[in-house]
């Protein structure tokens, strides 16, 4: 968030606060944010689930929308508000697409959309992209282009999420104390925990906690193990595939049969070095950490216990 805002001048509304990353990042806005706000507004479709009941007794607001004739009613919703944080994950296009179009025909004067990832703008998979890494693109281009000299789109590229890096799904099997890295383990990637993605910046941004690579992560890893003795014992090993060979293979089969996520085709551009952020935006987000400390990738390793 910008230090230049005003203390409880503006009003905002989260769409998908109840989900993932959206809770994170409410938690944040009715937390270290809330000064800065007079009104946070939640989007639920049902107000007595325990997540909307626990977002209203933090503060939030909380307004029914339908999915039916959903851009009548979040439009309805979103009168008013100065700014709106689609924070959905893979939600229906449609409903995507609804929160875009409501945010610009109410006049928010900003209008973040889900991206929070990578930037897929410069990825180089042609004809064989991830499906919704292509409908982002699509989205964030058309409310550029209907709120031009009204609704701002801005959208924040993270890199990947801290607390859903340190898996087996991405080549991180401390059980077997192999990291296996797609192209050099050495080759950087940004990572930020999801509570630091909540920012509130001028234009498109780059933001990054951490810039890491697979065997920083193995020294990070094996320094806190060896520090808190943690059980079993042993060394961990960086290994690595071939990034050619991983993307040729990665092509072929996404266009046989496309992959339902994008997993595949973040390790290849984290081998390409696309996904290091290394030059960001986070001096202009947060400067000198003034206003919050970066989540590092050690400090989530330590909370663990090393269970990584």
């Amino acid at each position: 968030m910008s230090t230049k805002l005003s203390r409880s001048s503006y009003t905002v509304v989260l769409v998908g606060a109840t989900g993932g990353l959206g809770k994170e990042v409410a938690n944040v806005f009715l937390s270290s944010y809330k000064p800065f706000f007079s009104r946070i507004i939640v989007t639920v479709r049902d107000t007595t689930t325990p997540a909307a009941k626990e977002l209203a007794e933090q503060g939030a607001e909380l307004v029914t929308i339908s999915t039916v004739g959903a851009v009548a009613s979040l439009t309805k919703a979103f009168e008013g508000v100065d700014a709106v944080v689609n924070l959905l994950g893979r939600a229906p296009d449609e409903f995507r697409d609804a929160v875009g179009e409501a945010a610009v025909k109410s006049g928010a004067k900003v209008y973040f959309p889900s991206e929070f990832g990578s930037d897929h703008r410069i990825n180089d998979f042609p004809g064989w992209d991830d499906a919704d890494w292509i409908f982002k693109g699509q989205h964030a281009r058309k409310y550029r282009q209907l709120g031009a000299g009204r609704t701002k789109v801005i959208s924040v590229y993270n890199g990947l999420f801290l607390e859903g890096l340190l898996g087996p799904w991405f080549g991180f099997d401390t059980a077997k104390f192999t990291y296996t890295s797609v192209g050099s383990p050495d080759a950087k990637t940004a990572v930020t925990a999801k509570a630091d993605t909540a920012v509130s910046v001028p234009n498109d941004v780059h933001i990054a906690g951490s810039n890491v690579s697979w065997r920083h992560i193995r020294d990070i890893v094996q320094k806190v193990r060896n520090e808190l003795s943690v059980e079993p014992r042993g060394e961990i090993k960086v290994e690595s595939v071939e990034l050619a060979v991983y993307r040729e293979n990665l092509k072929k089969e996404q266009l046989v049969e496309p992959r339902a996520g994008p997993l595949d085709h973040i390790k290849v551009l984290i081998g390409e070095g696309k996904m290091d952020f290394s030059k960001n935006n986070d001096e202009l987000v947060n400067p000198g950490q003034s206003i919050w400390k970066w989540k590092t990738v050690e400090k989530f390793v330590r909370e663990k216990g090393g269970q990584v």
